[in-house]
């Protein structure tokens, strides 16, 4: 498709704001702001959906008209800086496309210009990393790059393409998004109407705003954000008003005044002028003032008014009881461990460990896993225990990766070999300790450990030059070296103990974990003629639930 008409954009917004209402939450989330107005994705979604019931209204779905509605629902329906930024910059596009009915992506570009400049002028200190950047980098695209695609299906997969690319990098570009590890909530959004579009144009032009909109129109859901700026507010009230201008009234003249006012009565301002309407939004210590100011030069439309203090102390509250339930909080050393099994996680977490990873043999965690699991645990110290050799080199990058991105967070990777390793790790654990300490007493008690590990051999094989066959049992040191093979399991798990402890007579107690593949009877039996077979030692039973091991056991 090369042109676009009215009819199609109508389709095409309406997927956009699907797009934007199925990602609500997740926007909401993003947010890091510690403002009330801070529901980027519900503001967002609240200009989008009026200007959807703006477009209920329309006899006539020429562009212009449709732009028109557009431009009037969202300034209408826009709440917080997200929206208002919104509304400018789809006013800027409906006054990019200058009338016409039918519109290439030449004129989409330059229509994307006047998005930018046009909401880059609504923000009285526009702050780079948001979604201005977004908008002004995907013009920016339009017209440099991509001014040779004709084809819209081409031209808006690069337009979707560059916008998600940009919010990837907004962190780099903002250091409150750095610091809690988030992307920008309003970019994030922005990129999701580019793929509304997107979608529209290769055919997808069905939506459904139904499904979310009671939640649009339901207020504030400060609950759901997950990172709050600790800080103190300049002002109490986040104050908006609609006003339409008195007749006659000079309007450039009216707006700068009223500018430059807002300036001395508070911050977070963006004033709109569109057509005889001007819309503020300003956090103020004094809202009854900004009202008198502003109705002196027009009749008052809209307004809305929040304590913010109030409502950051309630999100605050909220998010500090959060924070005592959020892995490591009040801890000097967290601690994060790799775990197979179901029942190995539970006895991880009763020693200690913080945050738990699903990985080991054949299903070793990606370096995303880890570096997620690292930013989870709230503590500045991290120790992470890899549980499996295969695992090490990918737990180093995860650590050099967090501690580059956020210097004060320090990582110590305990290169534990195996599950039964890390757990007697953990048994050390004592967050009293100093770091450095505390790592000391953890690998000092590896090193009285005798770890064997029972699974199955799936082809005729040698380990480490001992011959194994298909189907046979075998039992591993912590180095992989064979302790027994056969047959009969329960007769491997006795030679390989009578192995491992060959000359060591100091050990007390043996601990048995069982495997996913392993009926509890069966084990129970086990423990019993080892209990029978070893009578120096004391055996303990646990399930672990791990797959492919049929008993990890540890010998102290």
């Amino acid at each position: 498709m090369k042109r676009l008409s009215g009819k199609f954009f109508v389709a095409a917004f309406r997927k956009s704001a699907e797009r934007l209402l199925v990602n609500k939450d997740e926007i909401n989330v993003l947010n890091v702001f510690p403002v009330p107005d801070g529901d980027t994705g519900s503001n967002m979604a609240a200009a989008m959906m009026e200007a959807c019931e703006y477009l209920d209204r329309l006899n006539n779905e020429d562009l212009p008209s449709v732009l028109e509605a557009i431009k009037n629902g969202m300034l209408m329906g826009a709440r917080g800086n997200s929206g208002v930024i919104l509304s400018q910059i789809f006013r800027g596009f409906a006054e990019g496309v200058n009338g016409k009915k039918v519109i290439g992506t030449k004129t989409f570009s330059e229509a994307l210009k006047s998005s930018k400049d046009v909401a880059y002028k609504s923000v009285m200190k526009p702050v780079e990393g948001t979604m201005l950047t977004v908008i002004r980098e995907i013009a920016e695209k339009a017209n440099e790059e991509y001014s040779g695609v004709e084809d819209f299906t081409d031209y808006f997969r690069l337009l979707t393409e560059t916008a998600f690319e940009v919010v990837e990098r907004t962190p780099t570009m903002l250091a409150r998004l750095r610091e809690a590890g988030v992307v920008d909530a309003g970019g994030k959004g922005l990129a999701y109407i580019f793929e509304g579009f997107k979608l529209a144009i290769e055919g997808d032009t069905d939506s459904d705003l139904l499904l979310e909109e009671s939640a649009i129109t339901a207020g504030s859901s400060a609950e759901r954000i997950v990172e709050i700026a600790r800080e103190e507010l300049k002002h109490t009230y986040c104050t908006e008003l609609v006003i339409k201008l008195h007749g006659g009234v000079e309007e450039k003249i009216v707006t700068k005044g009223l500018k430059g006012y807002l300036k001395e009565m508070g911050d977070s301002i963006v004033l709109v002028n569109q057509d005889d309407l001007i819309k503020i939004h300003v956090h103020t210590d004094h809202p009854g003032d900004v009202i008198e100011r502003f109705i002196s030069h027009g009749s008052l439309q809209k307004v809305k008014i929040d304590n913010m203090k109030l409502q950051h102390e309630h999100v605050v509250d909220i998010q500090q009881q959060k924070d005592s339930q959020l892995p490591g909080s009040g801890k000097k050393n967290g601690v994060v461990s790799v775990s197979p099994g179901e029942g190995l996680s539970e006895i991880m977490k009763s020693l200690g460990a913080d945050y738990l990873v699903k990985g080991g043999q054949t299903m070793n965690p990606s370096l995303k896993d880890l570096i997620e699991a690292i930013h989870k645990v709230r503590s500045d110290t991290v120790l992470v225990l890899t549980n499996n050799p295969n695992i090490l080199l990918t737990a180093r990058e995860a650590a050099n990766n967090v501690m580059d991105q956020f210097p004060h967070k320090k990582v110590v990777i305990l290169p534990t070999k195996n599950v039964q390793e890390g757990i007697s790790a953990l048994t050390a654990y004592n967050d009293i300790l100093e770091t450095d300490d505390l790592v000391a007493e953890m690998q000092e008690a590896l090193e009285i450990l005798v770890s064997i590990s029972v699974t199955h051999i799936i082809r005729d094989s040698r380990i480490k030059g001992v011959k194994v066959r298909k189907g046979d049992y075998v039992a591993l040191d912590r180095t992989d070296h064979v302790l027994a093979s056969g047959r009969r399991l329960e007769k491997i798990v006795y030679e390989a103990i009578k192995k491992a402890l060959d000359g060591k007579e100091d050990k007390e107690v043996g601990t048995i974990f069982y495997g996913q593949d392993v009926k509890e009877e069966h084990a129970a039996k086990l423990l019993e003629g080892l209990s029978e077979e070893f009578e120096d030692l004391e055996f303990e039973l646990h399930y672990g639930g791990q797959p492919y091991y049929y008993y990890l056991i540890s010998i102290e």
